[in-house]
């Protein structure tokens, strides 16, 4: 969220939940190749995890309407919005990319 508006620290909490949902989901891959039945049954409720992408894009939609309508009594709302996540995730995706480089150097 901007500066200067209230942060919801509830929020926080359900971002980790979703991230958390997620990671079960995937855990759930990792019990497919066991012939176990406590095994396949616990993979039946781990699918449930995929609720936590539709959590994350739904409490993501959520912060970014908070954000333009926080600002939207700017002149360049949009500009400015675009700009900010530009510098939020570029950095990463840079570096991401650099480090998968140098491993790609690093092992051919």
């Amino acid at each position: 969220m901007p500066s200067g508006t209230n942060h919801l620290a509830e929020l926080d909490g359900l971002g980790g939940i979703a991230i958390l949902l997620v990671c079960i989901f995937h855990f759930g891959f990792v019990l497919g190749s066991s012939s176990s039945p406590f095994a396949h049954k616990l993979q039946n409720v781990l699918w449930l995890g995929w609720a936590g992408v539709d959590l994350f894009f739904a409490l993501s939609g959520f912060l970014i309407t908070g954000i333009l309508l926080d600002s939207l009594d700017s002149t360049s709302y949009f500009r400015t919005f675009y700009i900010r996540r530009a510098l939020r995730i570029f950095p990463l995706c840079f570096a991401f990319l650099a480090v998968m480089l140098g491993l790609m150097h690093h092992i051919l």
